[in-house]
C-alpha cells in the first residue's frame, strides 16, 4: 500500500514546533524541520483558522503545500517536515506554487 507521509498526531507537530532542528521561512510559509527515525520524510501543514476563516481555503492551501511535497519529496531528507502558513498568504497558485519550489531549495541547501 505504501508509507503514510503526514504526521498522525499533534505531538509531532508540537516535537517540531518547540524543538526543531532547522528553521526555513518565506514571506507566506515558516518551515519546521525536525529529524525523524523512520527513514523516509512525513510533512504536517499548519494553517490558522484565525488567519483563513473559509475552509475551502484552508484545505486548498494543505492540498497544494501536499502536493508540492509529494512532488519534492525524493530530494528531501527522513525528517518531519512541519509547514506554518502565515496569516498574510495569497490566493494566487502561481505565487504559492513558486513560493513552495523556493522553501524546498532553501531546505535541501542547507541540509
Amino acid at each position: 500500500m505504501g508509507v503514510k507521509r503526514s504526521i498522525p498526531s499533534s505531538e509531532g507537530f508540537n516535537e517540531a514546533f518547540s524543538n526543531p532542528d532547522r528553521k526555513v521561512s518565506t514571506k507566506h510559509f515558516m518551515l519546521l524541520l525536525k529529524e525523524n527515525d523512520l527513514g523516509y520524510a512525513r510533512i504536517g501543514v499548519a494553517v490558522r483558522k484565525k488567519d483563513i476563516k473559509l475552509a475551502v481555503q484552508r484545505n486548498r492551501i494543505r492540498r497544494k503545500i501536499k502536493g508540492s511535497f509529494r512532488v519534492n519529496i525524493s530530494k528531501l531528507k527522513a525528517a518531519d517536515h512541519v509547514i506554518f502558513v502565515k496569516k498574510n498568504i495569497t490566493d494566487d497558485s502561481a505565487v504559492i506554487k513558486k513560493e513552495l519550489e523556493n522553501l524546498w531549495q532553501k531546505i535541501e541547501k542547507r541540509i
